[in-house]
């Protein structure tokens, strides 16, 4: 075994222990729309979904009675529960089928309902399972007439340990040193079944009576209140905890959880947390009753007419994410709970954002859901969205929408580029292939797509179309078509479109199709005319394709700088047209798609693009921020899509000099980080280096002392202050690592943390050439932390140390057994290991290093498991970029020999052989050229 390093040495209860990480009436053109998208009005159902997987249709659930027992006060994970399926039989039949997953059944019961309500023993069904679809079918020997039945099934089951899905169990360490455990849930998807046999489909609505019997000295909350809680008969020290009926809703929105937590409330508003962290849920809290009723307002449906209460719970080590169970939201820690001592201003937003985001589903996925999984973009579209103007509505003085277009619009447009991506409407009927729909096109794009059309059609219109939507729809599912008639009803009369055209045929030209359109803008700078025109965008190709969006556009000129106009539309509904006048001057830029409200790119003729470049240069206020965020994602974009000259996206970014809104920064940064990758350890990093430091250097002047953190410093502030100082410590800057090794060594001889706003930037790059005393003092502000985000940024600051002996160290403490290591949480483990490969090149080494032995490299893969070790091979190939670390990558694969797999090793030597071609293709050649005349 290899040895461990004595460096990270803390003091745990005297034990000495070895530890090492986002109007008035539009205008628009009075072009004929024709109808040509007739193809694309129904969801895609791909030859190979295989319909099995969905339930039979003769019987529907009308009520579920749950009755649950579990001791998991002590840890066991064993449970016992019985589940009254109240349904109706709509098709004669005699089979009842329902979801099952890892539940073993004891029992099972069929009993007729009278119309006075008396049940009537129908018999003792058989029954059978299919694993593959994980269907339960009972079987009741003989033909069910039309009418109501019960059927009462009792199972055991087990609390998950190993995922975060069904009924699991968390844990987490007191003040007094005890282990205490969490019982709690995520049925979204498909996991419902995993908790209690049901009609596991998101139609199959129906309410539930949840009665839970646990230790006394815990309690239980679920979406409803609470009616009682009652000794439990027959088992000493156990109550039962009685809840209410739900409305009318899907299985994937129950939850439920059994814990010692504290509580504090609000109104009707309440936030649990574990008792040692029940002092950071003060902002969780407050945020959550600002959020509720800003959206209650907004969609004109007040939550409060539905549910008698909302309930917010905060899981120890779920990892991340969060639920919006109808009446019992849970969150990850790190989603919920803000210390303003330890916590950062990113953690704030994000608190914020998520909230809003489970917020929104309380109308969008909870009130109304959806048909099936193919819609989930009608629930996660409109959280992606309302997750930030709800945001922005509870704390406009934050001015969070000034992030959605960056953190979301550019975020999608990335893997929507892909000739593979799926359309926003897509089927799937397997656990995994719905799972598989929660992704960036489901959230980011949809949300984009969404936010387009609230643009277009005006959002007081928006507005009222959904509530239409939500009132028609309530307690119910729905198809796309549902929330088109909603914001039709809305503008019908109001001339708001054109003549015969409808919302249908507008959205469902970007919700049953992939992809997404670039605008393509050529001037003619004789009669002032301009050709439009639209093809499928894609980022590594240029291909004829027949795609036609409808495409809504608007344009702001020099000498009509309308930037904050948004009432006035036209559309692109055919592949081009001529625009005959724009009352744009010759020498006046032009620049389309507003405020980057528009899910599509644009490019221009390269005199455009230059009369942009030149107005950036000249006054960068002259353009939008949310524009000059958008021309650099384009530019860039546009440019290795092979659609114009890199130089002349290179070019545009040097106005950043004078650029000091955080929107264009974080833009900019996608592209910085790009060559960055691409450059560090070549011989064209210094003439990269040049180029930061002239578009990053007068920014990072104007910060002076940016270690200090004024009490009234904006939001945005806080980003842009991030992003720079982070570029310039990277690039390395004097007075970047002069004050951030300064700020580190003064909070060691005062044993006082930095301001946690500045916390990444100063302990990431003050640990370069950091003493092991210093390390060690870091190290024990993280494992002494209780606050899980705290620890998070901790973890990822550690991994930037220089020295290799204390990344190994640190290592030490990812895969360390010891009981003194209860403290590390799963997910910190992983986290370790990327933050030590992330951070730079020692990282790398020092994990070569470590697992170049065998017994060390097998201590890891029993801890960490074998995915880690893969994903330290993968990211060690996407971090070579010279002949020596190629040597050093080589040499490290031959001492792991069969630890990795030959797949393993051959997709390293891939990502090595891609980034070697890099530097013979056009864009590689044409880069580093640029590079080096601009150093020179």
């Amino acid at each position: 075994m290899m040895r461990r390093l004595p460096l990270l040495v803390l003091l745990i209860s005297g034990t000495c222990v070895v530890l090492g990480q986002r109007p008035h009436k539009p205008e628009w053109s009075e072009r004929e729309f024709v109808g040509q998208l007739e193809d694309l009005r129904q969801p895609r159902a791909d030859d190979e979904i295989d319909q099995s997987y969905r339930l039979p249709t003769d019987t529907v659930p009308t009520h579920y009675t749950i009755r649950l027992h579990t001791n998991l006060h002590t840890g066991a994970r064993a449970f016992t529960g019985a589940v009254d399926i109240h349904l109706d039989v709509i098709v004669p039949t005699g089979h009842i089928t329902v979801h099952n997953r890892d539940l073993t059944i004891v029992s099972a019961a069929l009993f007729a309902k009278q119309d006075d309500g008396l049940l009537v023993e129908f018999g003792f069904p058989e029954y059978g399972y299919d694993s593959r679809t994980e269907q339960l079918t009972f079987h009741a020997g003989q033909q069910l007439p039309l009418g109501s039945y019960v059927l009462t099934i009792e199972y055991t089951g087990l609390l998950q340990t190993s995922s975060n899905s069904g009924f699991f169990l968390k844990s987490y360490v007191n003040d007094e040193d005890e282990r205490r455990y969490v019982g709690t849930t995520q049925f979204e998807s498909t996991n419902a079944r995993m908790a209690f046999p049901c009609y596991d489909e998101p139609l199959l609505k129906a309410t539930h009576t949840l009665w839970i019997t646990h230790s006394a000295d815990y309690s239980a909350v679920s979406n409803m209140p609470a009616e009682a809680v009652e000794e439990a008969a027959g088992h000493e020290g156990f109550v039962t905890t009685k809840f209410g009926p739900t409305p009318k809703m899907s299985t994937y929105l129950l939850a439920f959880g059994v814990s010692d937590f504290a509580v504090i409330e609000d109104g009707q508003q309440q936030l649990y947390a574990r008792p040692n962290a029940i002092h950071e849920a003060q902002f969780g809290l407050e945020a959550g009753v600002k959020i509720l009723d800003a959206l209650s307002e907004y969609t004109y449906v007040s939550y409060y007419d539905y549910m008698p209460k909302l309930s917010q719970m905060a899981i120890p080590d779920r990892g991340g994410g969060a639920m919006e169970n109808w009446g019992l939201v849970k969150y990850a820690e790190t989603g919920l709970l803000f210390n303003p001592s330890r916590n950062t201003y990113r953690t704030r937003k994000g608190i914020a954002v998520v909230i809003a985001h489970e917020l929104a589903h309380q109308w969008f996925g909870d009130l109304v859901g959806p048909h099936w999984w193919s819609y989930i973009w009608l629930n996660e579209g409109f959280a992606n969205l309302y997750g930030y103007i709800g945001a922005d509505l509870a704390y406009p003085e934050e001015r969070y929408w000034d992030l959605y277009a960056v953190e979301n619009v550019h975020n999608a447009f990335g893997p929507d580029s892909s000739d593979t991506i799926r359309p926003m409407t897509q089927d799937a009927t397997t656990p995994s292939g719905i799972s598989g729909l929660f992704d960036s096109i489901a959230y980011d794009k949809s949300g984009s797509v969404i936010n387009m059309f609230r643009t277009v059609l005006g959002d007081d219109n928006f507005r009222a179309g959904l509530k239409i939507y939500l009132t028609n729809r309530q307690l119910d599912g729905a198809v796309a078509d549902d929330l088109y008639a909603g914001l039709q009803a809305a503008i019908d009369g109001k001339e708001v479109l054109p003549e015969g055209v409808t919302v249908k045929l507008l959205m469902d030209s970007w919700t049953t199709q992939p992809g997404y359109p670039v605008l393509n803008v050529r001037r003619n700078y004789d009669d002032g005319s301009v050709i439009v025109s639209q093809e499928r965008f894609y980022s590594d190709k240029r291909v004829p394709n027949d795609n036609i969006w409808y495409i809504p556009y608007s344009f702001a000129s020099a000498s009509d700088p309308s930037f904050d106009d948004l009432s006035s539309f036209h559309w692109l509904a055919q592949k081009a047209e001529r625009i005959a006048e724009t009352g744009a001057a010759a020498d006046d830029w032009l620049i389309f798609n507003k405020q980057q409200t528009g899910y599509y790119r644009v490019n221009y003729d390269a005199h455009n693009w230059l009369l942009i470049a030149q107005a950036l240069q000249k006054d960068p206020s002259a353009i939008h921020r949310f524009n000059r965020a958008q021309l650099i994602n384009d530019a860039f974009n546009l440019a290795r899509a092979d659609r114009h000259d890199m130089a002349l996206a290179l070019d545009l970014l040097t106005y950043l000099a004078n650029e000091t809104e955080y929107a264009p920064w974080a833009a900019a940064n996608g592209v910085l980080t790009y060559f960055y990758d691409k450059l560090r350890g070549t011989a064209h990093y210094h003439d990269f280096i040049v180029y930061v430091d002239a578009l990053v250097g007068k920014v990072f002047d104007g910060l002076g002392e940016f270690v200090a953190v004024p009490e009234d410093e904006p939001l945005l502030q806080k980003y842009l202050k991030q992003l720079i100082t982070t570029w310039a410590c990277r690039v390395g800057y004097t007075e970047c690592l002069r004050q951030t090794s300064e700020a580190l060594n003064t909070a060691v001889e005062t044993n006082t943390p930095v301001h946690p706003d500045v916390q990444y930037v100063v302990y990431c790059y003050g640990l370069k050439g950091a003493s092991d005393d210093v390390y060690r003092w870091l190290f024990n502000q993280m494992i002494t932390s209780k606050n899980e985000a705290e620890r998070q940024l901790l973890i990822d600051t550690l991994g930037c140390a220089q020295d290799r002996e204390q990344l190994i160290s640190l290592l030490s403490v990812a895969i360390g057994g010891n009981s003194e290591l209860d403290s590390i949480l799963s997910g910190e483990r992983s986290r370790i290991v990327s933050s030590i490969y992330s951070a730079g090149r020692v990282g790398v080494e020092a994990l070569f290093q470590a697992l170049s032995n065998p017994e060390y490299a097998q201590e890891f893969v029993n801890r960490l498991g074998q995915g880690a070790l893969n994903s330290v091979v993968s990211n060690a190939a996407s971090r070579t970029n010279n002949e020596a670390e190629l040597e050093q990558l080589e040499n490290f694969l031959a001492a792991l020999g069969d630890a990795v797999s030959a797949d393993t090793v051959d997709a390293a030597m891939r990502t090595i052989s891609t980034k070697e071609a890099w530097f013979k293709s056009y864009e590689g050649v044409r880069s580093t050229t640029y590079f080096a005349d601009f150093s020179n």
